[in-house]
């Protein structure tokens, strides 16, 4: 029963992990704080219905640690997007990601206790798939379509800080407009699909997976050292609204301190608050999900579950909406990396009760 309900909340996280960037990916976020502060006003509500839900199950002040470090780690996540697309930068950050979640989980690196599966070899042998899958996926071209807009608002600070060519364009686009006064113009971005920007995308990729594999270490580290945490909740559920309050802080004083390093003049653009805060929703129930998930599995199972499965989430979003991913070799190495992927996660299931 426990296995079912775990794996069931794979699931659910998966989708929703995966599917997460969707409500913001068609406006124009620009640096992205703007938007994580909004979706982290939506992940605090739904953390907030959560603790309710657990009958005000207390606050833990440790667990907000792991809150800030998912907030720094998605800091980057837009501006990543922007250069790598969709698909193929859940798939990376996920790929370090899983190994950093995983090894925690396996061998009790920062206080946890080490979590043996039934069957190592299937663990292992699972683990080298979803690597495997994460390494062709890195290889996967992502192309967005160069006649597909970014819905933005025009500002003041936006005007004055144009340059002659944007200035030209923008009168352009407005010269087309019956009365010149729409609120959604084409704004002229830079070229962020060349080589360098897709290396310092991909670096940054890494990097954000390793702040999200340590999201989960200080709730697990309270549940397992019940001598030092003593009265402390042994269910995940419970730390959930302490989590996501982490996020929240976190997030607004990354949002301060970029409103003074832009002189308040931050971009906030007002048709991201409802979009920001969808995505903070979807976020929200996955990794409430993710929670459930470790309660009845262990982290050395679901972390390449959850970890790897949203990217193919993603990647149907890529091809079937977005169009992002275009070309035979494309498709082909998406196949094949999936199909690493699926199998790795299917393993690194059947390793939690099924010895071989």
């Amino acid at each position: 029963m426990a296995v079912g309900v775990g794996l069931t909340a794979c699931a659910v996280s998966s989708v929703f992990f995966g599917s997460m960037f969707v409500p913001i990916k068609s406006y124009d976020s620009r640096d992205g704080i703007f938007a994580q502060w909004m979706m982290s006003i939506g992940i605090l509500l739904t953390g907030f219905v959560v603790f309710v839900y657990t009958g005000f199950s207390g606050f833990y002040p440790l667990a907000m640690l792991g809150g800030a470090s998912w907030c720094i780690g998605n800091a980057t996540a837009i501006p990543i997007i922007q250069r790598l697309g969709l698909a193929v930068s859940i798939l990376i950050w996920n790929t370090s990601n899983c190994l950093t979640g995983w090894a925690g989980g396996r061998f009790g690196l920062f206080g946890m206790n080490a979590q043996v599966p039934a069957s190592p070899f299937l663990n292992y042998l699972g683990l080298v798939f979803v690597i495997i899958g994460g390494s062709i996926f890195a290889q996967v071209r992502s192309e967005p379509p160069p006649t597909k807009a970014k819905k933005t608002s025009r500002t003041s600070f936006d005007m004055e800080n144009m340059n002659s060519e944007e200035k030209k364009a923008l009168n352009t686009t407005e010269s087309l407009d019956d009365g010149g006064l729409d609120t959604e113009v084409l704004r002229p971005v830079k070229d962020l699909n060349s080589g360098s920007q897709r290396l310092i995308a991909f670096i940054a990729a890494l990097i954000a997976g390793l702040f999200y594999g340590m999201t989960f270490v200080p709730v697990i580290r309270m549940i397992d050292n019940p001598e030092i945490y003593k009265g402390y909740p042994v269910d995940g559920i419970s730390y959930v609204f302490s989590h996501y309050f982490g996020i929240f802080l976190t997030s607004t004083i990354l949002f301060v301190i970029y409103s003074i390093f832009r002189r308040n003049q931050p971009y906030a653009p007002p048709n991201l608050f409802l979009p920001g805060m969808a995505a903070g929703i979807l976020w929200a129930i996955a990794q409430t999900s993710f929670f459930v998930a470790n309660q009845h599995l262990s982290q050395t199972v679901t972390f390449p579950i959850i970890s790897q499965m949203p990217g193919c989430i993603a990647a149907a979003w890529s091809i079937f909406y977005y169009r992002e991913i275009r070309g035979k070799r494309n498709f082909m190495l998406l196949g094949a990396a999936m199909s690493m992927t699926i199998t790795g996660a299917v393993l690194v299931g059947f390793s939690k009760d099924f010895k071989f």
